[in-house]
């Protein structure tokens, strides 16, 4: 079975000039208490704690409008500004394509990796930011994708719609479907995995028992298979961070390329996040709204 990464040889990137930027950082309750380069190391884990004491070095970093020291603690009435002379932004696919519109609603292929909005090293290179170019300056994000997660993303165009079609997600009135390559060869046509996740640290999520893991329900179906990998659709219940990544996990079966909890991947020696996985949604499907969206491959 052919990798899907052969298919990516040759992409077309997207890529921004350097510019100056100011960011300025909202304060959760898990933060309060940790000292400022703690603080700057949790929510932004793309870089090193040397980096961070750097940027605090060079006064980059500000505590309540005062050049911030790395030892200083963060209380939950500050505010905490970034200052970067010349942003980097990582490129991603130039790969942005509407599939269809209505006088309601948007709907778009989200090529992976790139982030559906702004956060992290990302800015003008999120999809909402893509989109503003493009030409639809007032959408309303309805769901989100992983940013390594490729596929259907739906936007509303007006606060009442976003309303209805949110009330549908929250309702698990919802059809998804999602194709993975995964590692392995499953006995089974049918299976389903039901377990609870939680947050582990940062971006990074696990399968928990705990009281404060939410519930997530996730079912998967053979599309074909040989002795090393497998396509399966995958049909989650539940919309729970990184589920189908980790019920294809506790499966036995983890996603092939994905180098964050695939124990045999290759692995991937840049960012974490720079590079897609062979995961895409492909149907969606709400039945209340009349919509029924595809974008499947040949994979």
């Amino acid at each position: 079975m052919s990798s899907k990464a052969d298919k990516h040889l040759h992409r077309k990137v997207r890529l921004v000039a350097p510019y100056p930027f100011t960011y300025q950082m909202r304060i959760k309750r898990d933060d309060v208490g940790k000292t400022i380069l703690d603080f700057l190391h949790s929510r932004l884990g793309f870089r090193k704690k040397e980096e961070w004491l750097q940027r605090i070095a060079w006064g980059w970093i500000q505590q309540n409008e005062i050049t911030a020291e790395a030892h200083f603690e963060v209380k939950a009435s500050d505010s905490i500004t970034l200052f970067n002379p010349r942003v980097i932004e990582p490129s991603v696919p130039d790969e942005v394509r509407v599939l269809d519109e209505t006088a309601d609603w948007l709907a778009v292929f989200k090529p992976a990796p790139m982030p559906v909005h702004p956060g992290g090293r990302y800015y003008y290179n999120s999809l909402t930011e893509i989109l503003k170019e493009m030409g639809f300056q007032s959408l309303h994000v309805i769901h989100r994708l992983d940013a390594v997660t490729s596929g259907i993303l739906l936007f509303a165009k007006s606060a009442d719609f976003a309303s209805k079609a949110q009330q549908e997600f929250m309702g698990d009135r919802v059809r998804k479907t999602y194709l993975a390559r995964v590692s392995g060869q499953p006995k089974q046509q049918f299976f389903k995995v039901n377990h609870g996740i939680k947050r582990k640290k940062s971006f990074v999520f696990e399968l928990s028992d705990s009281v404060d893991a939410k519930s997530a329900e996730t079912h998967f179906e053979v599309k074909k298979s040989d002795s090393k990998e497998s396509v399966l659709y995958c049909y989650p219940i539940t919309g729970r961070t990184h589920q189908i990544r980790l019920h294809a996990l506790k499966a036995g079966y983890p996603i092939s390329d994905d180098y964050i909890y695939n124990p045999q991947s290759e692995g991937f020696g840049g960012e974490i996040q720079q590079r897609g996985i062979s995961l895409m949604h492909t149907a969606l499907e709400i039945p209340n709204l009349k919509i029924r969206l595809t974008c499947e491959d040949d994979w």
